[in-house]
């Protein structure tokens, strides 16, 4: 993975990498009516599952070591459904069903999101 090849050349030796990705492949979307339903990310769990083959690459070439691993959940708030909509419709491999968004459309008040992130911390070899 290039990016890391060049994060790798710009720290010191023994310097730390906060790596995070979101991994929930169906994350539950809820507002103050209840759960709402849950957002299809099957295929940026793909992607992340292909970044994580180039990842381990670096590991293989000693580059990092994971020094940690863990994961904590990320909640996403919204104003109301609109914007909810609008910006997780923009989310690369993110799909929003027609239920889910007819359902998410009508609630005037906050809506919220909530992601399995996983989070590592690389040190630099």
């Amino acid at each position: 993975m290039n990016a890391l090849r060049k994060i790798h050349a710009a720290l010191v030796p023994g310097g730390l990498v906060v790596d995070t990705q979101p991994v929930s492949p169906d994350p539950p979307v809820e507002s103050r009516s209840g759960e709402l339903g849950t957002l299809d990310m099957s295929e940026w769990a793909r992607t992340v599952e292909m970044l994580d083959g180039l990842v381990a690459t670096t590991f293989r070439d000693g580059l990092f070591t994971v020094q940690h691993e863990g994961g904590l959940v990320v909640t996403d708030a919204f104003d109301d459904g609109a914007e909810m909509l609008s910006v997780v419709g923009a989310w690369q491999g993110t799909h929003i069903g027609r239920g889910l968004a007819e359902r998410v459309a009508k609630e005037r008040g906050a809506v919220r999101v909530h992601q399995d992130v996983r989070l590592r911390l690389l040190r630099a070899a």
